[in-house]
């Protein structure tokens, strides 16, 4: 692309978390509509930089120390650094930084563009508490969910719990341990693991001054995953009057597998009322952007588990399907309207295919083979995810791979080697989980 195209698109985007899928899909959607990517981390050796179409790389510091990594951003944006980064429009690629880019919005936006939902709403969004009332408001079923302040709350509450639940934390803004949750062992005590799970997983204090019952955590019906399904809707919402964009997918393959990290998924039949309440949703919270949304189908119902406002792991996935979220992001925020009338048309026109699906495949022939070799070592049957990939490979989107920008596919299959001979036994034992 040329420099005079890159002018007219603004002054370029300012990605983070350069390891992350979510931020490579986004440059490689980025570059290829000509706008200029820089890139933010506290590593060089990362999948993103070695991409074709992120043009500079700045080293910056680690997100878990929430003030300096603030303060190199604001200082970057004022030119108080060698270099400047001011003018470029930011993409948050985790919940801490959805948090801070809104709670400091406004001295960012002095030298940045956003586009950014207020603070109130993505706070909602982000404390599953609020969330769920928002939720409850419009329709959207969700797991059947407590929120005890405190240990003796929560022994007052046991009376009442009949089923299987999970302790979870009720955000995960700057949660140091990034724990999902954990289940409770048969014939534990909820409120013996409920103390545990507040004691070892605690907050940044930016989070916590705004909001000191974040601490406790919440306790939540436990759905397995293997035998309830995971469907998510993705896509991007824009401001009032803007096309609702949304598609459709089934988690298939997740790592661990009770819960963790999407591997692969198969493009899904969209339930359009859902679909409908989520859009409601997303409007009285007064959200706009990107968005994924995840569901457990359970008893012939979907119950909303996870609302992403941000960009996600398996983004490449809806770019594929015919929504660039990050050119939508970009384009939203530079306000460009002929543009972005434009982008929507070409995304409200795509027509799926038929057996589109997504994958990361270095990982999963990994998993293929250490199962392999795993089931002639113990006769345990592997399951046959090689034979799944091979059959969706016309239409499969790769987390990694990709025409034309092999950089990315060289520097995953050199951290995985790493991996390997840091921690052989681990490295294998997570490929079995």
């Amino acid at each position: 692309m040329g420099a005079a195209r890159r002018h007219s698109l603004g002054d370029g985007a300012l990605l983070f978390l350069g390891n992350y899928n979510g931020t490579l899909a986004a440059a490689r959607c980025l570059g290829e509509h000509g706008i200029d990517v820089a890139l933010a981390d506290p590593s060089p050796l990362v999948r993103a930089r070695a991409s074709r179409y992120v043009r500079h790389f700045e080293r910056a510091p680690p997100l878990n120390d929430a003030g300096q990594f603030m303060d190199w951003l604001l200082d970057r944006g004022r030119g108080a650094a060698r270099k400047s980064l001011a003018g470029r429009v930011l993409f948050p690629a985790t919940d801490e930084q959805v948090f801070l880019f809104a709670r400091h919005r406004d001295e960012l936006s002095r030298h940045y563009r956003l586009y950014q939902p207020s603070f109130d709403t993505v706070y909602r969004i982000l404390n599953k508490q609020r969330l769920y009332e928002a939720c409850a408001q419009a329709g959207v079923k969700y797991p059947t969910t407590w929120f005890p302040r405190g240990e003796a709350e929560m022994r007052g509450l046991l009376p009442e719990i009949r089923v299987d639940v999970m302790v979870k934390p009720k955000t995960q803004i700057q949660l140091k341990t990034k724990a999902k949750g954990t289940d409770i062992p048969s014939g534990a005590s909820i409120a013996d693991c409920y103390a545990r799970f507040a004691r070892g997983n605690r907050y940044g204090p930016e989070v916590v001054a705004h909001d000191a019952e974040v601490a406790w955590p919440m306790i939540q019906a436990y759905h397995r995953s293997e035998t309830h399904p995971i469907y998510s809707l993705a896509g991007f919402i824009g401001d009032s009057g803007a096309p609702f964009l949304v598609r459709a997918a089934a988690k298939v393959l997740q790592r661990p597998r009770n819960m963790g990290v999407g591997v692969c998924f198969e493009a899904a039949d969209l339930d359009v009322p859902l679909a409908e309440r989520i859009a409601a949703l997303c409007r009285n919270l007064g959200y706009c952007g990107i968005f994924d949304i995840e569901f457990i189908q359970h008893q012939g119902e979907f119950l909303l588990i996870d609302f992403n406002p941000r960009a996600y792991g398996q983004m490449a996935f809806e770019i594929a399907r015919g929504i660039p979220g990050p050119y939508l992001h970009y384009l939203e925020a530079i306000r460009d309207e002929r543009r972005l009338a434009e982008a929507y048309r070409l995304a409200g026109n795509w027509q799926a295919q038929g057996r589109e699906a997504y994958c990361h495949e270095l990982l999963l022939s990994l998993m293929n083979a250490v199962q392999g070799a795993n089931q002639m070592l113990t006769g345990l049957e592997s399951e046959r995810w090689g034979s799944w990939m091979r059959a969706r490979r016309d239409q499969l989107t790769d987390a990694v791979r990709h025409r034309g920008d092999p950089g990315p596919s060289a520097v995953d299959l050199m951290r995985h080697v790493a991996d390997f001979l840091r921690h052989p036994r681990s490295f294998v034992q997570s490929l079995m989980r």
